[in-house]
């Protein structure tokens, strides 16, 4: 039986196949010693644009949002104002109300 994977696991996986061979070529081409920035960028990329995004799609899903992608959007084009307004005003206006 096939699984299917999880959408977090899938960009998770295309994040890094774009990121080790471009470490690569950065030491190929410039050698070791900017590599530093070249990391803080990868995590800032991390964190920002795949951790807090995938906490949103998470919650939002979870607590059955109407608009899961829109908000998991939101969070990933500006990561810090998106998910906050997701947190703040989001949950109390987009809520699923449970049919009787």
């Amino acid at each position: 039986m096939a699984t299917t994977r999880s959408p977090l696991f899938v960009l998770s996986a295309l994040v890094l196949a774009a990121f080790v061979p471009l470490a690569v070529m950065w030491v190929a081409v410039a050698g070791w010693s900017g590599i530093g920035y070249l990391l803080g960028f990868a995590l800032y990329f991390l964190v920002f644009h795949l951790v807090i995004p995938a906490r949103v799609y998470v919650h939002a899903r979870d607590n059955g949002s109407n608009a899961v992608l829109a908000w998991t959007a939101l969070a990933f084009v500006l990561p810090v104002l998106g998910a906050a307004v997701y947190f703040l005003v989001g949950m109390a206006f987009d809520r699923v109300e449970p049919t009787a």
